[in-house]
């Protein structure tokens, strides 16, 4: 579910069993993974999610779409993502929205052994720069009059340290900003990048599907459509929580949760391990997204072992707490 950046923290919570036991986020020993390339991916995938927690729960970004999944979205739209100049070299991570406009995002995790990069003012780590160079080239551009739009361009790189190192955990983020976007033009990508989102989303908890007139026109398979899967109504140790997508990830993946027959699947998921999460992605909101009429606000909001944003809900059960479905 890595293309949304609601699943950060449930992804984080998974993590638990090789973080160090503190506030801040260290690994264990010397972290995980033997040799620098293992070492290097998991600095690169923990830098990812990092980078989205802080945007989304700090700076106010509502919506970041993978590169690849924006350009291909915006296709038959007015507007086209291209290298400014053109050349070599790498693109950002992430197109999306603030509050206000534009956002491109680049993030960059290190295990970087060096210190005084990371302690500036004097310089800034190597991480950042390729990162800033990767924003600077990542351009949204409105086809018809080659009109390049102004954005904010987030670089955000993150050290790791450990319990053997300790180093401190340490983010910096560079945010330079080149003008307002249009009204008209943010509705737009609004439009287009919140559809693009929810439909990651809802590819990340296992479901599939294109987005119709109303709802979801699902696809026919195994895969469990959007269209079949919205409107289960779970109930987590008698809370209940608003009809939507629902599914049970765990350190064995995500499984989708259609109907009462699948309780079963999670009591036997459950007894191979408790460190489970239950998510749902509201079906009113789907709905809303799927119509054009964007949702309002919807701020983190967090309570004893659950989590809820952007039509989302996360819940952790206690391991005696009972998972049922409202039929």
């Amino acid at each position: 579910m890595t293309a949304t950046p609601h699943m950060a923290s449930i992804w984080t919570d998974l993590f638990q069993s090789i973080l160090a036991p503190s506030p801040q986020l260290r690994w264990k020993d010397d972290g995980p993974g033997l040799g620098r390339d293992a070492k290097s991916a998991y600095s690169s995938l923990l830098g990812r999610y990092t980078a989205r927690a802080y945007l989304t729960a700090f700076e106010g970004v509502r919506v970041m779409v993978p590169l690849d999944l924006a350009k291909r979205w915006l296709q038959s739209t007015p507007f086209q993502i291209r290298k400014d100049p053109s050349g070599n070299g790498l693109e950002a991570d992430w197109v999306g929205l603030d509050a206000h406009g534009l956002v491109i995002v680049e993030a960059k995790g290190s295990h970087d052994k060096g210190s005084r990069a990371w302690r500036g003012p004097s310089g800034i780590p190597s991480a950042l720069q390729s990162a800033i160079g990767q924003t600077e080239r990542t351009a949204v551009f409105v086809r018809a009059s080659n009109r390049k739009l102004p954005s904010k361009r987030w670089a955000i790189a993150s050290r790791w340290g450990t319990q053997e190192n300790g180093r401190d955990p340490t983010l910096i983020a560079w945010d330079p900003e080149d003008g307002k976007l249009d009204g008209e033009d943010y509705k737009s990508l609004e439009r287009i990048l919140l559809q693009a989102d929810m439909q990651a989303v809802a590819a990340g908890m296992r479901y599939t599907g294109e987005h119709g007139a109303f709802g979801i026109i699902g696809d026919t398979g195994r895969t469990p459509t959007i269209e079949e899967g919205a409107g289960v109504r779970l109930i987590v140790g008698g809370r209940r929580i608003e009809p939507g997508l629902a599914v049970i990830l765990g350190p064995f993946g995500a499984m989708p949760i259609r109907s009462a027959n699948d309780l079963p699947r999670i009591r036997q998921a459950r007894e191979f391990t408790p460190n489970i999460a239950l998510a749902s992605l509201s079906t009113n909101f789907i709905q809303s997204v799927c119509k054009g009429e964007p949702p309002v606000e919807d701020p983190l909001h967090t309570e004893d072992r659950a989590a809820s944003q952007g039509g989302l809900t996360v819940i952790w059960p206690h391991e005696k707490e009972e998972v049922q479905i409202d039929e």
